[in-house]
């Protein structure tokens, strides 16, 4: 399996992205674990949110750390993380989950 670089990027839905104070760091939770991430990691997954694809990912993170050249890594870690089931991809875009959680929230 292969990153489709047009596709957009979501966390798979058995995976929760979250910041573990205890340990400082970002973590990726599954039923069986938890995965511990290297900033960079962190801030890539930070974006896999349904509505972002590879171009959208690099462009946020190399205007964020005001650098070029950031795709072929990017690209490389997303390629990973899919063959390990964190991510999955989309034709279309979908709606953040937290927001929708927030909107089922205020009804």
């Amino acid at each position: 399996m292969s990153l489709i670089t047009d596709q957009a990027i979501h966390l798979s839905p058995t995976y929760r992205l979250q910041w573990e104070e205890a340990q400082q760091m970002f973590v990726l939770l599954y039923p069986e674990g938890l995965i511990e991430l290297n900033q960079s990691s962190a801030e890539i997954l930070q974006h896999c949110d349904g509505t972002n694809k590879l171009s959208d990912i690099v462009q946020i993170l190399e205007q964020k750390f005001a650098t070029t050249g950031l795709e072929n890594d990017i690209a490389s870690f997303l390629n990973v993380a899919l063959e390990n089931g964190w991510i999955n991809q989309s034709a279309e875009p979908t709606r953040p989950l937290y927001i929708s959680y927030a909107v089922f929230c205020l009804k």
